[in-house]
């Protein structure tokens, strides 16, 4: 099975990844319409890749009211559009935020481009990589033994440091709106 690998710190926030997926799905260079997000703490030269974790026991799929997600033969949870009434059931149970929604109130989240991830084709500096669970669980140990962030997502191996920087974004974030007093929280 082939998994999603993220080491952090190769991640220079250039958002390459977010205009590569909205354009294979969409055909639009359109950071809204894209299944991942960047999210950047520039006082910290930190960014974070938001997207779905492909959860073993995804929480979107336990509670959509009309199985419309379901696991694809490349381990990715995938929405049927044709069943999805929009309810948004799956935004709320999603506990990482990865799945947004177009215009027309349709949930999109990350699908692993059927098996061919687009954001791992085009991150120039590696925080992307698409490989082998096996290989990435080793590959990640060393970064890991060398001091640095790393996520596994869609393995059974995760980490507990994607938690942790995803909170230190969230904080950030909400201190951005309270700041600009345009939206109350």
């Amino acid at each position: 099975m082939f998994v999603l690998a993220v080491i952090y710190e190769n991640c220079t926030g250039c958002h390459l990844c977010e205009l590569a997926c909205s354009f294979k799905h969409h055909g639009v260079f359109d950071l809204s319409l894209s299944r991942i997000t960047i999210l950047t703490k520039p006082e910290v030269q930190t960014s974070v890749q938001v997207y779905c974790l492909q959860c073993q026991d995804a929480a979107c799929e336990r509670v959509c009211p009309v199985d419309a997600i379901s696991r694809d033969k490349n381990g990715a949870y995938i929405i049927n559009y044709d069943r999805c009434i929009g309810c948004r059931e799956c935004a709320y149970a999603c506990p990482f935020g990865a799945i947004s929604f177009e215009v027309e109130a349709r949930p999109i989240k990350c699908d692993l481009c059927e098996g061919e991830p687009e954001c791992a084709t085009v991150c120039p500096h590696d925080a992307i990589v698409y490989m082998e669970e096996k290989k990435a669980v080793r590959e990640l140990k060393k970064a890991k033994a060398a001091g640095v962030a790393y996520g596994l997502y869609g393995g059974k191996e995760t980490s507990e440091y994607p938690r942790k920087k995803a909170e230190e974004a969230v904080e950030y974030l909400l201190e951005l709106v309270e700041k600009s007093g345009e939206l109350d929280v």
